[in-house]
């Protein structure tokens, strides 16, 4: 084992070097047929990325790259299936609803170990429950354990969860959340946990498990050899690579140093799709309809007067209706028509996207069960009919300039975005004209990630932000919308509606799914017409890996989701998948 551990640690050392046998270039590519009894086990996978994770503990970790390591290296109770309605086993072989539907039992596997040794047990899933729960860790999916009363473990392999309510989403709302390890984290101070050596050295029950960490270079991941599921992993290794760069790190994967990368820039990406369709590359590309979205949010409040308020109650509950005075701009809902009017949204996305994204007119995205593109309100492109909703809402070029002005006050504002992400910075430049020739003047101020996130949205410093969301796989929009939500960072518009919370609450509580699609189609036409955002477009997600990979699949879920079954022929291994068998 110290020898495998050795050869994989020095693989890392070589991945800044060209491998010949990756070559993006040369002959046309040869594609051969392999069926189940081809399989072997072997070589190692490098998946490049521009960011560090922010922790490998899946109760305090929060960016996708940590997520997509995290993934690799625990596992759930139940995982979703491509169609996000039903589960397949993971730690739990079995479940059962009662009579009622008010509990689940759950028959766990008694054949799996920990990465360190220990046997999983329910134990580990009563404590992940409660840590879940305990408000000191601040979870990021404490939503979805909301009508949890309580978790019991009958024995050492059963476990049954209480709901207080029956809802559509009962099995979702309980596997949600990789099971952690209660014999290393109970020994932990709750608020030691973030901070703790655990989030650096993580011990999980999935394939892989944690070998070595090196700062602002590489992660590596080892086959665990004890994984309950026989045969797997096929891979003995996978190093997460991070290159900042994310030209150079294209380069590397068109050299051979990179076997995989996400969000390939999309006019990258298509010149790739056109090489591979014609048999000259050994790089596949994958696209897919992801789960982000791009959209416009206006501030329904008065940024000032949000801030006064606020800092006059202190810590008393501030007085809803003084706080809740509307934008200036925006406040107005034919003005925010008028702003959806005036954006060509395709050309932004056809521009941005290289049109590898499509329209977005509401807040159900495609790949939830609930859309239904009839029910939107759609408002076209349309620059005479956004002039004359801003005439109707008093707006006139009473001093020629070309900017409207209403009451000695010019329709200018900002518009904020996150530093670092250059197709968001190009949509705010073409916006920005597209404004202008109804009258308004935007300035774009692009905001390091820190200040909007930490600081801005919070406190609705702000007039409008482009920005986008990565989907959930739970059909709901209560942090973003709901009156529940006013004073959370995700609803930083500040949209506050009765009509809204009534029809959500009566869909998230139906049993009924054909019932709950009348409360959710209700919603989509609702926030379609009341417009707290415009919507622009849905993304396609752009992945690339090397074509060596086998039994690799990739759907709405991402591409992480069955790397244990990859696995690499001998006679197409790369250098250094045989420097690790060496």
């Amino acid at each position: 084992m110290r020898v495998f551990m050795a050869r994989v640690l020095f693989v890392s050392l070589f991945l800044f070097i060209s491998c010949g046998n990756n070559d993006n270039s040369g002959s046309k590519r040869v594609e051969k047929t392999y069926s189940a009894a081809d399989i072997v086990n072997g070589g190692s996978l490098i998946i490049g990325t521009t960011g560090e994770p922010d922790g490998l503990n899946p109760l305090t970790a929060h960016s996708k790259n940590a997520k997509d390591a995290i993934s690799l290296i625990y596992r759930r109770l139940a995982d979703i299936n491509e169609d996000l309605s039903t589960f397949s086993p993971q730690l739990a072989k079995s479940w059962h609803f009662s009579n009622d539907s008010l509990s689940i039992l759950f028959e766990l596997r008694t054949d799996v170990k920990w990465h360190d040794g220990e046997v999983f047990n329910s134990d580990d899933v009563v404590f992940t429950y409660n840590m879940h729960m305990n408000e000191l860790l601040g979870w990021e999916g404490y939503s979805y354990k909301e009508t949890i009363n309580r978790v019991v473990a009958q024995n050492d392999s059963t476990v049954t969860f209480y709901f207080t309510e029956k809802t559509p989403t009962l099995l979702m709302d309980a596997v949600e959340g990789y099971i952690l390890p209660e014999h290393i984290l109970s020994q932990i101070p709750v608020e030691e946990i973030e901070s703790s050596n655990f989030s650096r050295n993580p011990v999980g029950t999935g394939p892989f498990r944690f070998s070595e960490w090196k700062s602002q270079q590489s992660l590596t991941l080892t086959k665990f050899a004890d994984y309950y599921e026989a045969g797997k992993p096929r891979l003995d290794a996978i190093v997460i690579q991070i290159v900042p760069d994310n030209i150079n790190l294209y380069r590397q994967v068109l050299s051979g140093d990179i076997d995989f990368m996400e969000s390939v820039p999309a006019g990258d990406f298509n010149k790739l799709l056109a090489q591979w369709d014609d048999g000259d590359s050994i790089i596949k590309p994958y696209n897919f309809l992801g789960r982000g979205y791009e959209f416009i949010g206006w501030n329904l409040i008065d940024p000032e007067n949000y801030s006064n308020v606020m800092e006059a109650a202190g810590d008393d509950e501030p007085n809803l209706e003084e706080l809740l005075k509307p934008h200036k701009l925006f406040g107005s809902w034919k003005v925010r028509a008028a702003l959806t009017m005036a954006l060509d949204r395709k050309t932004i996305a056809d521009v941005v996207t290289h049109g590898l994204a499509v329209p977005m007119h509401g807040p159900i995205p495609p790949i939830m069960w609930a859309y239904d593109p009839n029910a939107n309100s759609i408002w076209e492109y349309d620059v005479e009919g956004a002039k004359e909703f801003l005439g109707d809402a008093g707006w006139k070029d009473t001093d020629g300039d070309g900017i409207l002005d209403k009451d000695g006050m010019k329709f200018s504002f900002e518009m904020v975005t996150n530093a670092g992400n250059e197709e968001r910075k190009q949509a705010l430049t073409i916006i920005q004209q597209q404004l202008l020739e109804v009258g308004i003047e935007m300035t774009p101020r692009v905001i390091e990630p820190a200040l909007l996130f930490g600081r801005m949205l919070p406190t609705r410093d702000l007039d409008a932000a482009l920005l986008g969301w990565s989907v959930g796989l739970k059909m709901e929009l209560t942090p973003l919308f709901h009156s529940s939500s006013i004073f959370i960072p995700f609803n930083f518009v500040s949209y506050r509606s009765q009509e809204f919370d009534k029809l959500e609450d009566a869909a998230k509580s139906e049993t009924r799914q054909t019932i709950a699609q009348k409360h959710w189609n209700g919603i989509a036409k609702l926030l379609s017409w009341e417009l707290p955002y415009s919507w622009l477009y849905y993304k396609t997600e752009t992945t690339v890996i090397h074509s060596r990979f086998k039994g690799v699949k990739v759907d709405k879920r991402g591409a992480f989701i069955n790397m244990e079954e990859w696995w690499i022929p001998f006679e197409e291994r790369s250098d250094h998948d045989m420097l690790a068998e060496n």
